[in-house]
């Protein structure tokens, strides 16, 4: 297994169970990523730009990532929490001719997307497909962690990846509450340090290399995370897709992702009736899906873009079921 293969395709669900739902999704691929390897990296890295790179604020740039990934722009809800929450930090390690910039970040109590930018003397690098960070086994064979909190070691992230698609010298990385693995909420005032051991260069003809072995460390901390939550489920209702169906005991909507609980398989398919649902907020904007751990007894999944939970008019599942706020 390439390097590559490590960091981009991490995935444990059965090929029939990946296919069945590749075969039936519309847009939002699902992506199953290994839970005892994603316990072990400590942190989600997503390859993923905007558009060409042109001058903008911070939130700018999170505006038009997120506007991309949602596919319909944001609402003015959205908007604004992008504004509000756009963390501008701007901590640059050189090593070996190449700089790493953490330029800005955006997160809840749950999740994190951290912005980092590729600079280096040499311009051929700013060729490359893809660039991630490099990897290092301890002695115990795991792997070293992307991101954790110095001072509270037993504290771990999941870890996952995408493709990038366009500004080649953007890194985002992406951090998880893993919450199958007793994963501690990210908290205000912590010192979270971001840990890249090299740096590696994936190239458009499929070769790869090694641009530099030195570690690039960084210590941010974060002064306010939004740790609210709306529960959508008062009553066991069922989800299904075409012969697959489970009781969903629980719904939690976050500012940035999804936490399903449910019950009635014992494999991990249970978790494809939740592809292509989606939040639809008070002025018809769609939220949508995108699942990235799926279990036999519950699903976490990404949401294409951040939610004022006030804003919530109700969810969709993938089979039709509407589910409004308790209130309702």
């Amino acid at each position: 297994m390439t390097g590559r293969e490590l960091l981009m395709g991490m995935t444990d669900l059965d090929g029939s169970i990946l296919a069945e739902a590749e075969a039936f999704r519309t847009e939002i691929p699902v992506r199953r990523f290994r839970p005892a390897l994603a316990a072990a990296i400590g942190a989600a890295v997503l390859i993923l730009a905007g558009c060409a790179y042109v001058a903008l604020t911070e939130p700018e740039w999170f505006g038009q990532f997120f506007s991309r990934w949602q596919e319909q722009g944001l609402s003015q809800s959205q908007a604004a929490f992008v504004e509000e929450n756009t963390k501008v930090i701007g901590q640059s390690v050189t090593k070996d001719g190449y700089t790493l910039t953490v330029e800005s970040a955006i997160a809840d109590s749950y999740n994190a997307y951290i912005k980092l930018r590729l600079s280096s003397e040499t311009e051929d690098v700013m060729n490359a497909e893809n660039y991630l960070p490099g990897y290092r086994l301890r002695e115990d064979g795991t792997l070293e962690d992307y991101f954790y909190a110095p001072d509270h070691p037993d504290w771990r992230y999941s870890a996952g990846s995408g493709p990038m698609e366009e500004a080649p010298d953007v890194i985002l990385l992406r951090v998880n509450q893993y919450e199958q693995q007793g994963a501690k909420s990210l908290e205000a005032g912590v010192t979270y340090r971001i840990h890249f051991p090299g740096l590696i260069g994936y190239y458009s003809d499929g070769t790869d290399r090694v641009l530099t072995e030195e570690d690039f460390d960084f210590d941010i901390v974060f002064d306010t995370l939004h740790d609210e939550s709306l529960e959508m489920i008062t009553e066991p209702v069922v989800a299904s897709f075409s012969d697959i169906r489970v009781n969903v005991t629980s719904l939690e909507l976050r500012t940035l992702s999804v936490s399903v609980d449910y019950n009635g398989r014992t494999d991990e398919k249970g978790g494809i009736c939740f592809v292509d649902s989606f939040v639809v907020l008070k002025d018809g904007t769609q939220v949508r899906f995108r699942p990235y751990v799926l279990g036999s007894e519950g699903a976490t999944c990404f949401l294409t873009g951040p939610i004022v939970l006030e804003e919530v008019d109700y969810v969709q599942l993938r089979d039709g079921t509407k589910l409004y706020p308790p209130e309702k």
